[in-house]
């Protein structure tokens, strides 16, 4: 049976008979998560558990001891998003002042192997497009993401066409891909992030005043 548990570095005490992982998940969510928080890491005897995108409470029944070592992290899924916002809402600001001085010096540039500055603009696309990805896992359903998601596929589109240049070492071929496909939606992601967070922020005040008002009348 578990003894040891650690949640977000703190010890928790157990006063329960806990036999398995599956079941100290259960215990966690019903009894230690605020209704905004999951449990978003597990490491067991030292080794991480691979949560992947499964409810979490469909964890492996793996046996536990007194002697076993069970640390868990719990986040709120919203302040993660949050943070990843303004994350990539700064990389975009910053991909978008980028952009024309690297497609200039493409325009211009007769080596054989991609330069340091345009291969930092290629491997930043990418990190969007990541970035974005998380961002659209963790989102509230209710929030409507049509514009980022539009935002994501163009960004997307753009760093496929990107890599085919690069891949024919069309130089020319990438400096326009930047400026006519890669552009625009950078530019547009930083605004449409801002709103979105905004959006965010209301939602979640919504919420509160609920929960409260729920409070009060039972």
């Amino acid at each position: 049976m578990l003894k040891k548990l650690l949640i977000n570095g703190k010890k928790i005490p157990v006063p329960v008979p806990i036999h398995n992982l599956s079941e100290a998940a259960a215990w966690i969510e019903k009894h230690l998560l605020r209704p905004d928080h999951t449990i978003t890491r597990i490491i067991l005897d030292g080794r991480e558990i691979d949560l992947g995108h499964e409810d979490i409470l469909r964890l492996p029944a793996l046996p536990l001891t007194p002697e076993s070592d069970l640390r868990c992290k719990i986040d709120s899924p919203m302040e993660i998003c949050v943070q990843t916002i303004d994350a990539l809402r700064n990389l975009s600001t910053a991909i978008g002042r980028n952009l024309k001085p690297v497609a200039v010096h493409l325009w211009e540039y007769k080596g054989s192997r991609l330069s340091m500055e345009a291969r930092a603009v290629i491997e930043d696309a990418r990190l969007m497009i990541e970035l974005l990805d998380h961002i659209l896992v963790l989102i509230d359903r209710r929030i409507d993401i049509t514009n980022v998601t539009s935002i994501r596929e163009a960004i997307d589109k753009a760093h496929r066409a990107i890599q085919i240049a690069e891949s024919q070492s069309d130089w020319k071929g990438l400096a326009r891909v930047l400026l006519q496909q890669l552009e625009e939606p950078t530019l547009e992601l930083s605004n449409e992030l801002s709103s979105l967070q905004k959006t965010i922020y209301e939602a979640q005040a919504d919420r509160n005043w609920e929960r409260r008002a729920h409070s009060i009348n039972g």
